[in-house]
């Protein structure tokens, strides 16, 4: 009886503490178009749409990540309602959406200025940063997908995607916070901060359940 009721209590617990934490995520989707970074001040009609609906695929592709994140974390009441396949399909669905999502950031942004390409220089390291990501997210994506085409175990399949899984959410943080002029407004930038203690947080509680077991 007690335990059932220290389980009812978890539950409970863990249920108003994820939910406030996935609207406090989801609040994001509307940054690019409440706060205008400066690149935004010049452009107008379907260049200015252009710039801001990239900057919103890239904001909505961060926040699905940490929604996968979530589902990878085995929450009890979530296990309550979704079976193993369920979260798998779920997991697997999001996975797809953000691979289409940061294919669609960059080709939204660049067409927004012609697609002039960068110059290697230092300065625009977050750029290059955010290209290396495209090839990172879709190399994890297509080995996910792909693996028994290719000939991948199962067991180097998972290994692999959970060290590269970790990486790219790091990444992407960093690559959000200094290729926009949007997060050094002060509300982003919480948010920005706060997301990314989730997401810390998350991968601790993951990885510290992950070695108790062994």
């Amino acid at each position: 009886m007690k335990k059932q009721i220290l389980k009812n209590n978890n539950y409970w617990v863990g249920l108003f503490v994820l939910l406030p934490m996935l609207a406090l995520v989801s609040s994001g989707v509307g940054l690019p178009f409440l706060f205008e970074s400066q690149s935004l001040y010049y452009k107008f009609g379907i260049e200015k749409a252009m710039l801001q609906w990239g900057k919103g695929a890239g904001v909505l592709a961060l926040i699905l990540m940490v929604y996968q994140v979530v589902l990878v974390s085995r929450f009890s009441f979530l296990e309550r309602y979704l079976s193993l396949k369920q979260s798998f399909f779920i997991h697997k669905t999001i996975g797809i959406v953000i691979g289409i999502l940061v294919v669609v950031h960059p080709i939204l942004i660049l067409g927004a200025d012609g697609f002039v390409i960068f110059p290697f220089e230092l300065r625009y390291w977050p750029e290059f940063l955010g290209m290396f990501l495209v090839v990172l997210v879709l190399s994890v994506a297509g080995l996910a997908l792909g693996y028994k085409a290719l000939k991948i175990k199962a067991r180097l399949r998972q290994t692999l995607h959970r060290m590269g899984t970790p990486a790219i959410i790091i990444l992407a943080l960093v690559h959000a916070g200094w290729v926009s002029e949007t997060f050094d407004i002060v509300l982003p930038g919480i948010w920005l901060g706060l997301i990314s203690f989730i997401i810390l947080g998350l991968f601790a509680r993951i990885y510290l359940k992950r070695f108790s077991k062994k």
